[in-house]
């Protein structure tokens, strides 16, 4: 991710999360196979990162849902020969589910660019046989992002941008290692290569799941038009603001040091569309999930609540039958933290939630220590997300008070006032 002001960029994020959305959605909701449940310690969601090493597991094991990004433990496996991130998320995983095996965890893939630190990803990049997986520069420059590093040269198009580099994370080592004559950048996936689209399910999807990991984020996307540019995105933006589209978080100038045409974006585009299907179907299939699969809410704002809670009450609310994620508000500034409206958060959450549904955290950029105040990302666990509100008793309803919405759980009341926008949480005698 990049770095820059956090919490701008986190909300950034989320608005180019919402485009990529729309590729995975699905008519119908597709919901994990895991037992649901509504207790809010199995309920929960965090998606921490350490620069520096491991995240504390003990604090991310009291969340349900874990999701470890690619830069977490960056300094260490930056620093190893060859580059080790792919196995590291996995012992990232265990350390969670050795404190807690009942938290999901979910680790970091990319269904676009293809990092040379993930190894079996790397293994393929270096092998000349399978050059067709990965889109090419095109055959004279100039070029705008360089085809060597170093002595390391590789006619498979790569960009620099958040590619560890010697000195800020190779600090341990010669040079960093992506493998033997390769030069670190993120390369990218052709997906019009249907061999290829078979490894990455079999393989880089399916051969990643283990007793330890039960899903992913699956990162960035490709498009054959202009995307919007966010705040947090360089001046002329990424490569997909090229007036042919290309995939997200690449250089600008991508599509032209690859010379594709708009017939190859569109093509590439929908290839990639029909990997992320398949994808989809053989996660759920084998019992797995992944982040883009969930359906995203939020508290509604004054003016939106009685809108938000009438299509989001009710026995037919769509919020019932999906796999929910309620990511708690943001201050009026674009910071998460101190949480601005945790009851409201919370009321909102028990109110249009059902049985797989997580309030918590998205990405919150990457903190400098193991522990969870470390680097100014100082995550807040309150007691009332390790309550027990029971089981609800029904769908949330209008109460007998126009702009009041309610609903009854076994051993809770929980309301919503959105004419003096306040919440109400009342625990139930015995």
């Amino acid at each position: 991710k990049p770095s820059g002001s956090l919490h701008i960029m986190a909300l950034s994020l989320c608005l180019l999360l919402l485009l990529l959305l729309a590729t995975w959605a699905a008519a119908d909701s597709v919901l994990p196979k895991w037992k649901p449940s509504y207790l809010m310690n199995e309920s929960t969601v965090i998606m921490p990162c350490n620069y520096s090493g491991f995240f504390d597991p003990v604090f991310a094991a009291r969340f349900g849902l874990a999701d470890f990004d690619w830069s977490n433990g960056k300094r260490d496996w930056s620093n190893q020969q060859p580059m080790d991130c792919q196995e590291r998320l996995v012992a990232q995983a265990k350390l969670t589910k050795a404190v807690r095996p009942d938290t999901k965890v979910f680790v970091y893939r990319n269904l676009v660019k293809a990092l040379p630190w993930y190894t079996d990803v790397r293994e393929k990049i270096v092998d000349p046989q399978y050059a067709g997986w990965f889109l090419h520069f095109k055959p004279q420059g100039p070029y705008h992002s360089p085809k060597c590093t170093g002595s390391k040269c590789s006619d498979l198009y790569h960009d620099q941008d958040q590619t560890p580099h010697k000195g800020p994370q190779c600090m341990d080592v010669p040079e960093c290692d992506c493998g033997t004559g390769l030069p670190c950048g993120e390369y990218l996936w052709d997906h019009r290569n249907a061999s290829l689209r078979e490894y990455l399910i079999k393989q880089h999807i399916l051969g990643g799941l283990n007793e330890y990991v039960d899903g992913y984020y699956l990162d960035d996307g490709w498009s054959n038009k202009t995307n919007p540019i966010l705040p947090w995105m360089p001046k002329e933006g990424f490569c997909d603001h090229s007036p042919i589209g290309g995939p997200t978080e690449e250089d600008f100038h991508c599509v032209e040091d690859m010379g594709l045409t708009q017939q190859d974006t569109t093509d590439i585009t929908n290839a990639w569309a029909e990997t992320i299907s398949q994808v989809k179907t053989a996660l759920h299939d084998a019992g797995a999930f992944a982040w883009p699969m969930m359906t995203e809410t939020s508290t509604p704002t004054r003016s939106e609540c009685v809108k938000y809670f009438t299509a989001n009450c009710g026995n037919s609310s769509p919020t019932l039958t999906s796999a929910l994620r309620l990511q708690f508000s943001k201050n009026s500034n674009g910071s998460q933290f101190p949480l601005p409206l945790f009851q409201h958060d919370l009321a909102t959450f028990l109110l249009v939630r059902g049985p797989y549904a997580w309030l918590g955290y998205g990405w919150l950029g990457c903190a400098s220590g193991s522990v969870p105040s470390a680097g100014g990302v100082e995550y807040e666990f309150h007691p009332e997300m390790n309550a027990d509100y029971g089981e609800p008793l029904g769908a949330c309803q209008q109460a007998s008070q126009s702009g009041v919405y309610q609903r009854e759980w076994s051993k809770a009341t929980v309301s919503f006032n959105c004419n003096d926008y306040s919440v109400q949480i009342q625990p139930k005698a015995g």
